[in-house]
């Protein structure tokens, strides 16, 4: 079978298509035949040698796919024989046209729910909707989602309005706002712009940039307002931005850290059920940016590097579109 390789960390030209055995499940593992992978910030981290997941370059990168269940190992259930399957892979390995996968933490699709629909939405959508269900967002909040146009954002944008909050979103183009606005912002701010549309303050805002601007938005923080962080694609922030944070005790503000690492596989099991319930009653949108075929990986990445993505980037090991 073929699968892609980091062979060495740095630029998308460091991945590589490489001829491999078929696995063979072992005992409690399931062999899962891939149709789609989610490509994402995770995957480009771990390219850069940028993320805790890696340490060293040799690895097969690949964090969420969706497929048919092969051939099981000793001790796993028949009935998951011909299933299809959703799967977060915290190891990565699942850029690959074979893998296999603990069964217990096979997570099964239901008939309404399509391999892609399921790595489209994946990730991001967990993380969104087990994030935003920490906050207590009511159809009085004012609601600025940090970094709407990403893979997280804007699944954020999705669920903030479905809880009922007036949503602004910060986009980095008219056309990308035109979309978040159909996902269910109310408006949007170009964070080109010198100057933030909107509230002065805002109840909730969710954060999924950080970065060295992180401190700037504090000072947007209303009374008794709740700020989230679910991603940090901005990287670090500066040093000392906690000081930004203490100059506004008096407002009584509360930080949530979510990071979907937190959760049991039992919880993810769970909240993948509640997801795709969602989705097959249209209350949620996966977004798919493009389909490419898996041996496109470089591209892809480029493409991810280069922030053009809106929406998921899926892969196919059958090159399919």
């Amino acid at each position: 079978m073929k699968l892609v390789c980091v062979s060495e960390f740095g630029p998308p030209e460091a991945l590589r298509i490489v001829d491999a055995p078929e696995p063979v499940p072992a005992a409690g593992q399931a062999l899962v035949a891939i149709e789609t992978i989610g490509l994402g910030y995770m995957d480009t981290a771990a390219r850069r040698g940028e993320s805790y997941l890696v340490s060293s370059p040799g690895f097969v990168p690949g964090y969420e796919v969706a497929g048919t269940v092969a051939a099981i190992g000793n001790g796993v259930d028949a009935s998951w024989l011909g299933r299809r399957v959703f799967a977060i892979l915290r190891q990565g390995g699942g850029c690959a046209e074979r893998l296999t996968v603990p069964a217990n933490e096979l997570i099964p699709l239901p008939d309404d729910i399509s391999c892609e629909n399921a790595v489209a939405a994946g990730l991001n959508a967990l993380v969104a909707q087990v994030g935003v269900a920490r906050l207590p967002i009511t159809d009085t909040d004012q609601v600025l989602v940090r970094g709407a146009g990403g893979g997280i954002g804007l699944m954020c944008v999705q669920y903030a309005a479905l809880r009922g909050g007036t949503v602004v979103a910060t986009s980095s183009s008219r056309e990308r706002g035109e979309r978040l606005l159909a996902l269910g912002a109310s408006s949007i701010w170009n964070r080109l712009d010198s100057d933030l549309d909107g509230p002065a303050a805002f109840d909730i805002i969710i954060d999924t940039i950080i970065g060295q601007d992180l401190p700037a938005f504090f000072d947007r923080l209303g009374d008794n307002a709740h700020y989230l962080f679910c991603g940090g694609v901005g990287g670090l922030p500066p040093a000392d931005f906690g000081m930004k944070l203490i100059e506004h005790f008096h407002k009584s503000p509360t930080v949530h850290a979510f990071s979907l690492n937190s959760a049991t596989l039992d919880e993810v099991a769970r909240e993948a059920a509640i997801l795709f319930e969602h989705i097959a009653a249209g209350r949620i949108s996966s977004v798919v940016d493009s389909v490419m075929p898996m041996a496109d990986i470089v591209e892809a990445h480029r493409k991810l590097d280069a922030g053009q993505a809106f929406g998921k980037i899926i892969l196919r090991p059958d090159g399919g579109a």
